[in-house]
């Protein structure tokens, strides 16, 4: 009997990582990174060169001026027999404090040695005398106020005369009184020039990066301070702006041959720019993560406004950083301390979010690495005094650099959103625009129709009560009229409905057209009832409110005022003239006759006239007797009505 193999059970799979533990992971590597970049930095810049034929003079014999009872004016004797000294020399300020003396013991040069200039290089501060066997070499200039941050370097050529063969000789060197910053003196280097040289390659790397940087740094400012002209909604950019041009002025010290101003207010100015300097990279880390808030601006404007009065007091009595026997030294780095704690917390909180990107990464690690940075030369060249290489230069490059990459990408996107928002509302606008003319078009064919039906409207209205109502009383008196007097009524009505269709077909608003017309057509009827035309109609510009139905109603209110005079007015003259005004035409009808009763109450035709008056959104007014402009005697009875030049709405 065969068995069944028992079905294999599958391997588990390992679980998948949960998004806390992919986030505790991305927090450790972005606080490690920092730390090991400068410590890989310091390591490889403090290392030895090739050892060839230099000497890196770190044992020596030293002792203090005070001490000696001596100056700097020639070696002592009694460096002969002074205490060990090793090298780098680290002294605080002390306004109190004299030079330094330090004697080194140079091993016999062998022939090689002897066939080329040696030459000894010097990273020092603030001034350096250079003695070989009491002989004085070189002297560097010395300003004990000058505030000086770094090294000053000095390169002694040392001829090979001066040189004995398979002798031991002594360099005497004797460092100046602590300056605002300290005195400093690293190993000197002694060797062949081409070999020292070599090695002092990385000081001249430091050199040219901080002056890049200084440049660099003021250019990227002056770029995103034009752009903060033009973009005034986002506050990344003045912020930025300023934070790298105070960046560049914190490399000046390094770079400029001679400080803008004299001391203590060159020291002043570079120790406010330090703190403002991290204040604003607080302000950039914090926006770039969101949490950009008043509290946090109100905190950083107090801290800012106690550090700055606190700071340049303790410049101008110049203090130094590495004297911690006082509390500001401590109060200077305690509140730089926490504003970096403070800006790589906010880079750091910006990375922990899902999702986050390459610009989180890229600020979290280089706001780490200037507060790395920041820790490390603080801590060894102040606290410890351990040999340490002033790398802020690279710190403050990458993030210059990193500012300047991230904006740009910034305001490309800003800008390349806006393009593609445009193009949308462009697209919108075109078809909300092409919507509105259908819109349009149906409300003006629907004001069309409707304009169309009400002129038929009241077409079909002044008919029947015009024509319809003269033939009506002529078929009802028919059988009374006699021959004549029928053909005179049927006259009558041809003469309306003539009158009507010569107003309708008048649809540019002309008056003097739609005049002339009226004139042909009703002149005979005046010539009949013993009436003279008085003929003044001069141009008038089109009138809207004639075009369409709005003519019939002004041929009958010519009826009707000529009817009126015909019956009423026993005239012999009948005037129509018109006046161009402001903004209106003015039409005249007046007659010669009897003119108006002083008491008599409107009747039926001057009720209608005005209602006609109305519906042409014209004004109308009667005048008895006349204007003397019009009639040059008798009373008279004019009309006046003016028609606007514009559409009134009614």
């Amino acid at each position: 009997m065969i068995e069944p193999m028992p079905a294999e059970t599958p391997m588990p799979l390992p679980p998948a990582p949960t998004p806390g533990g992919r986030r505790f992971w991305r927090l450790a590597l972005a606080l490690a990174l920092p730390w090991l970049a400068i410590w890989a930095v310091q390591t490889l810049a403090l290392a030895p060169g090739p050892p060839g034929d230099v000497l890196r003079l770190t044992q020596a014999r030293g002792m203090s001026d005070t001490a000696l009872g001596a100056g700097a004016g020639a070696p002592p004797a009694a460096l002969a027999t002074a205490s060990e000294a090793r090298l780098p020399l680290r002294r605080s300020a002390d306004p109190d404090a004299g030079g330094y003396w330090l004697e080194f013991d140079l091993p016999p040069p062998d022939a090689i040695a002897l066939a080329e200039p040696q030459l000894l290089a010097l990273a020092y501060q603030p001034a350096i005398s250079v003695y070989l066997d009491g002989v004085l070499l070189a002297r560097s200039g010395y300003d004990r106020d000058r505030f000086v941050l770094g090294s000053r370097h000095l390169a002694v050529d040392i001829p090979p005369a001066l040189r004995r063969a398979g002798a031991m000789q002594r360099l005497q060197l004797h460092v100046g009184a602590p300056g605002p910053t300290g005195a400093r003196l690293d190993a000197p280097l002694l060797g062949p020039r081409a070999a020292v040289m070599a090695q002092d390659e990385g000081r001249q790397r430091w050199q040219a990066l901080r002056t890049m940087t200084m440049i660099g740094g003021l250019l990227v400012g002056v770029f995103l301070a034009l752009v903060a002209v033009v973009r005034r909604d986002e506050p990344l950019y003045p912020l930025s702006a300023a934070h790298v041009a105070l960046l560049a002025a914190l490399l000046s010290p390094y770079v400029l041959a001679e400080q803008p101003l004299p001391s203590p207010y060159w020291r002043m100015v570079l120790d406010l720019i330090d703190l403002a300097a991290k204040a604003l990279l607080v302000a950039i880390a914090a926006r770039l993560a969101g949490l950009w808030t008043p509290r946090l601006r109100l905190g950083l404007i107090g801290l800012c406004a106690i550090g700055a009065p606190v700071d340049s007091l303790a410049a101008w009595a110049g203090l130094a950083w590495s004297d911690f026997g006082h509390p500001w030294p401590w109060w200077a780095l305690a509140s730089r301390a926490l504003l970096l704690a403070l800006a790589w917390g906010y880079a750091l909180r910006a990375l922990a979010r899902p999702g986050a990107g390459a610009a989180a990464w890229g600020t979290a690690l280089l706001v780490g690495f200037s507060a790395a940075t920041w820790a490390w030369i603080g801590t060894g060249a102040l606290i410890v005094q351990r040999p340490v290489v002033d790398s802020n230069a690279l710190a403050h490059a990458g993030w210059v650099a990193w500012v300047a990459a991230l904006l740009l990408a910034h305001f490309t996107d800003v800008a390349r959103r806006e393009r593609a928002l445009r193009v949308q509302l462009t697209d919108e606008l075109a078809d909300r625009s092409r919507a509105m003319q259908t819109a349009y078009a149906a409300r003006a064919e629907a004001e069309r129709e409707r304009a169309a039906s009400e002129q038929r409207h009241r077409l079909l209205q002044d008919l029947h009560d015009g024509l319809g109502a003269q033939l009506l009383n002529v078929r009802l008196r028919a059988a009374d009229l006699t021959p004549d007097e029928l053909a005179q009524a049927l006259d009558a009505c041809l003469l309306e409905m003539r009158l009507s269709v010569d107003a309708l077909a008048e649809s540019e608003g002309d008056l003097g057209v739609l005049l002339g017309g009226w004139r042909q057509r009703v002149e005979p009827m005046l010539h009949a009832a013993g009436l003279h035309f008085d003929w003044r109609v001069q141009a008038t510009p089109p009138l809207p409110t004639l075009q369409g139905a709005g003519a019939l109603e002004m041929v009958r209110a010519l009826q009707e005022a000529l009817a009126n005079t015909i019956r009423h007015a026993q005239a012999s003259r009948f005037v129509v003239a018109t006046e161009l005004a402001d903004h209106e035409v003015v039409l005249w009808l007046v007659d010669n006759g009897i003119g108006l009763p002083s008491q008599a109450r409107p009747g039926i035709g001057r009720k209608g006239l005005a209602t006609r008056a109305e519906r042409l959104g014209a004004a109308i007014a009667w005048h008895s007797p006349a204007p003397r402009r019009w009639l040059e005697v008798g009373v008279g009875t004019a009309i006046e009505i003016r028609l606007p030049l514009e559409t009134v709405s009614r």
